[in-house]
């Protein structure tokens, strides 16, 4: 094998390897004698800070953490009081609060951005929207076709 690595691959680089150039003990040059890595730029306004791994920049959010969950706790919010109403009596009254309360979370999820809307992203945002939509007028339906109290 004439290769110091192998064989060269099928369709792979036909690259020498890198192999750093011996360096003379100058003294002009910052680094210890045979460092591989080359000259070292020395500090100043021009050099960039060096890379640590821990201190990764991450992303601020666009809003505060909880900020994002209000739509999802004022449609929960919604429903249980909805679900209050129907305890009291009152079928329609409650049947109405819950739908209303689902359709404005389909709404909150149709306008606001993706990092606003908390858990009521779930899926694809249209098909978020068309079901709770959905959910919304089918318990309209049921309020008003269904037997029961007035109220």
């Amino acid at each position: 094998m004439s290769e110091p690595y192998g064989p060269p691959e099928p369709g792979g680089s036909t690259q020498q390897p890198y192999v750093p150039e011996p360096r003379s003990g100058a003294a002009d040059s910052p680094g210890p004698v045979g460092d591989p890595a080359g000259p070292h730029p020395k500090p100043g306004p021009s050099t960039p800070p060096a890379a640590r791994g821990g201190d990764r920049a991450r992303p601020r959010p666009a809003v505060p953490r909880w900020l994002s969950r209000l739509p999802y706790a004022f449609v929960l919010c919604g429903v249980a009081a909805g679900l209050i109403v129907v305890a009291t009596d009152h079928f329609r009254r409650g049947s109405m609060l819950i739908a209303a309360s689902v359709f404005i979370g389909a709404l909150a999820r149709l306008v606001l951005p993706e990092s606003q809307v908390g858990m009521l992203a779930v899926r694809r945002r249209w098909l978020d929207v068309f079901l709770m939509t959905a959910a919304a007028v089918g318990i309209t339906l049921v309020a008003f076709v269904a037997k029961g109290t007035s109220g």
